[in-house]
């Protein structure tokens, strides 16, 4: 057997000492880095933690105070609507609010008394914007429609029960995609928070200058809105003659509503809130 030269047992030694070197960083010094970077993101997640604890902590006593101020916040809002009320319970509210103001209730009627939605207001458009605006969609529509007969001409060369076909489809699509917009409009348009409201008719008699005072007093109520009212000369009937029981004056056939009473028919809503 061959003896190795100097050379050789050097080489050998090296590649040696190379492999102890490779296999030492891969099972031994890699998996400790991945260890430490793992124990690092805890430590600084832990410490996060800590942070957020600590802050939470410190801001207990002004979340308390927020809570309390919400609190009064909200029983005072509340206090001013009534519980939810039965309909004997809106019966006598109105009556008596109409009574207040020297008016006379005939005849209530409760159309809803329950959960329904608040309507929520819309923008204001004037006059002039709408008509500018219908005068745009005119001018885009005729627009429109002069395109499609310049096209409809050059495509009757070729085929025409295409272009009427083409034709069609494009009205029925154009159909189609202004009932969608005109749905969604009207969802965004009653969308709204939902509430116990009660909906009372009432035809009460009076004069017009107490039914104003009314109408002034439930403006400056959170709690309810007169929602709709019509006016018009009190009527009685003596067997089968009806007589108006206001001054009998007429100017042009109209009857003057300023003078003695009137019958109101008029239409509150009324909002309540479980408690």
């Amino acid at each position: 057997m061959k003896k190795l030269t100097k050379r050789e047992k050097l080489l050998i030694y090296i590649l040696g000492c190379a492999l102890i070197g490779f296999f030492g960083i891969y099972f031994v010094v890699l998996p400790s880095i991945q260890s430490f970077q793992v124990v690092n993101d805890q430590a600084a997640e832990a410490q996060f933690t800590k942070e957020s604890m600590e802050m939470a902590i410190d801001a207990i006593p002004s979340t308390m105070e927020a809570r309390d101020a919400a609190t009064v916040t909200l029983t005072s809002m509340q206090a001013v609507f009534p519980q939810q009320l039965p309909n004997e319970g809106l019966d006598m509210l109105l009556t008596q609010l109409c009574l207040d103001y020297s008016l006379s209730p005939r005849v209530l009627s409760i159309a809803s008394n329950g959960m329904a939605d608040v309507l929520s207001f819309v923008p204001y458009t004037s006059e002039d914007t709408a008509s500018a605006a219908g005068e745009t969609e005119s001018t885009t529509n005729m627009t429109t429609e002069t395109s499609t007969e310049d096209s409809a001409t050059t495509n009757s060369t070729g085929d025409t029960s295409g272009t009427t076909t083409t034709t069609e489809t494009t009205d029925t699509e154009t159909t189609e995609t202004s009932e969608t917009t005109e749905t969604t409009n009207s969802a965004v348009d009653t969308a709204g928070v939902q509430t116990l409201i009660g909906v009372v008719n009432m035809e009460v008699t009076g004069t017009q200058a107490n039914f104003y005072r009314l109408l002034d007093a439930v403006a400056t109520r959170p709690d309810m809105v007169i929602t709709a009212f019509e006016i018009r000369p009190e009527t009685t009937t003596t067997g089968s003659t009806s007589s108006s029981s206001t001054t009998s004056a007429v100017a042009a056939g109209i009857a003057k509503l300023d003078s003695g009473k009137v019958a109101i028919n008029v239409t509150f809503e009324v909002y309540m809130m479980a408690k």
